[in-house]
């Protein structure tokens, strides 16, 4: 399967915000809130910065050997296990919620985006290692977001009745799921017999939804050495102790956000709002947040209370019962992994600006914040469909009506009909002129009648408007399927479809085209067109 890659602009398919395309264009109004710009010489700069911040190895290490016991792994994945212990070696990471069956198609981005800057890394600095690594954010309990998927223009629901940690579910219910996606694919070819054999042994009924992810991320990307570590652990709650304690005892990382935010937000969307405490209680089918009040703290919608004496001991005993939201969750990555950059989507970029002087309150190092690698997906038929009505690529990423627009307004015929009406003003100021050399009066006159033709001429033109879009309704109903396909019931492909969706018709070599096109420091979007099987 061959692909060819075209890099258009961010601001041009009119998908992101303001934020993001001020990101991109380095904005000097950002530079307040991160450490620096993204760039190879500014990763030689971060390391020097993450040297300086004390970090648990060893901890590290042991827990990763933990959690993946029972899994083959690769000689890549062990060697960067170990290397971990090694002053010398550093992360890229980029994280995601252990969404079914991946969930978004972006999911696969992000990670062979990490795969690709890692790799550059080392290029440019090769005294050090580069480890990618897939931060699983299992705690989160959003069911309905993390339980959803669309491919092959159905959506997917897991419908279960646990409660708690979404990533501590098991996944029994998931396979008729799993029955249903397997009947699509052939087995008969190799590559879809491979996804069906893991689909069935990541979802056995038996596997928590993190132990499913983990089994499915390290069989497509282990080749490439990605580690996989699931934040929801005893040993590194354990590590991340002291910020746990300062945040309910002191609370004072609202003030910190808010102070940001009241900066950030005279000019974009804020993203994430912060709590008088940024934490949840996580227990068994439990994940509430922590509310403070009259001395005591509140588990909401529990009868669970604690004493501030008592949640000491709670803190001392069980920091595992502690769950950062979104506020403090990239703290707590940030503390456990010896991390010099992040890659995130524009939501995470907005909020990831929010920090950067709750980090400094904490004494840790604000990563690298890369803008995560987009990408559109366009198989050989819409490819030639789009040659075909002869639209220019970024025309693809309009609405359907601005499509149409574009589309009469190019035609001929509306080229012909507007030249006409260029004529008539000509002759009407040329009569308003002749006007003028006989009195004021003529030369108003003559004024009002050219407003009165402009008025019939608009008139016109919207009739022609009408007759043409009517006589083009074949091809506008062409463009309107093209556009389905690029922008799934409305959305960026991205945020829509499921990685099924390409994997169906390229197979592995998904992976493999994604790795040579995506960029490390990419600062356009990537447009993939198949081209169909290699010879």
């Amino acid at each position: 399967m061959k692909a060819n890659a075209t890099y258009i602009s961010y601001r041009d398919t009119h998908s992101f915000s303001n934020l993001v395309i001020d990101y991109v264009d380095e904005n000097e109004h950002l530079k307040a809130f991160i450490s620096e710009f993204p760039s190879i010489e500014a990763i030689g700069r971060q390391l020097e910065r993450k040297k300086l911040q004390a970090l648990d190895r060893v901890t590290l290490v042991d827990v990763l050997n933990r959690q993946y016991q029972g899994l083959e792994l690769t000689s890549d994945v062990r060697q960067h296990i170990d290397a971990l212990e090694s002053e010398h070696t550093f992360t890229i990471c980029t994280a995601h919620q252990p969404n079914v069956f991946t969930g978004y198609i972006y999911f696969i981005y992000k990670i062979i985006h990490a795969i690709n800057l890692a790799k550059e890394c080392k290029t440019h600095y090769p005294e050090y290692h580069f480890i990618p690594v897939y931060y699983m954010g299992s705690e989160d309990n959003d069911i309905d977001e993390i339980g959803t998927f669309h491919y092959n223009e159905t959506t997917y629901t897991w419908r279960t009745d646990q409660k708690g940690a979404c990533g501590r579910m098991k996944t029994h219910e998931l396979k008729d799921i799993v029955q249903v996606i397997n009947r699509t694919l052939n087995k008969d070819v190799n590559d879809e017999a491979f996804l069906m054999t893991l689909l069935e042994q990541a979802y056995d009924g038996e596997h928590t939804l993190a132990e499913a992810t983990r089994i499915i991320v390290n069989a497509l990307f282990g080749q490439y050495g990605l580690l996989v570590i699931d934040g929801d652990d005893v040993q590194l709650k354990t590590i991340f102790k002291p910020v746990i304690r300062h945040e309910l005892l002191f609370q004072d990382s609202q003030t910190l956000v808010l102070d940001t935010l009241s900066k950030l937000s005279s000019q974009y969307k804020v993203q994430a709002n912060p709590r008088a405490i940024n934490l949840f209680y996580l227990n068994e089918n439990l994940r509430e947040r922590i509310e403070f009040s009259e001395g005591h703290y509140q588990v909401v919608n529990t009868s669970i209370t604690f004493s501030k004496d008592e949640m000491e001991v709670e803190i001392e005993q069980h920091s595992e019962r502690f769950s950062p939201n979104v506020i403090l969750r990239p703290l707590y990555q940030e503390t456990i992994l010896p991390n010099v950059a992040f890659i995130g989507g524009g939501g995470e970029l907005a909020y990831w600006l929010e920090l950067k002087t709750l980090f400094e309150k904490h004494q840790l190092v604000y990563p690298l914040i890369l803008l995560r690698n987009s990408v559109l997906w366009i198989n050989a038929k819409t490819v030639a469909s789009i040659n075909k009505l002869s639209m220019p690529l970024e025309s693809v990423f309009l609405s359907n009506e601005m499509i149409f627009k574009q589309l009469i307004q190019e035609s001929n015929t509306m080229k012909s009909l507007q030249a006409i009406i260029r004529e008539l003003d000509v002759h009407y100021d040329a009569i308003i002129s002749l006007g003028e050399s006989v009195s004021p009066n003529l030369s108003q006159s003559m004024s009002a009648h050219k407003a009165k033709a402009s008025r019939i001429t608009n008139r016109m033109i919207q009739k022609f408007n009408a007759q043409l879009k009517t006589k083009e309704e074949l091809t506008f109903k062409k463009i309107a399927q093209v556009k389905q396909q690029i922008a799934p019931n409305g959305h960026l492909q991205e945020r829509y479809d499921n990685f099924l969706s390409v994997y169906k018709t390229t197979g592995l070599a998904m992976l493999v085209i994604l790795s040579r096109h995506q960029q490390a420091f990419g600062k356009e979007f990537l447009v993939l067109k198949l081209q169909g099987e290699s010879a």
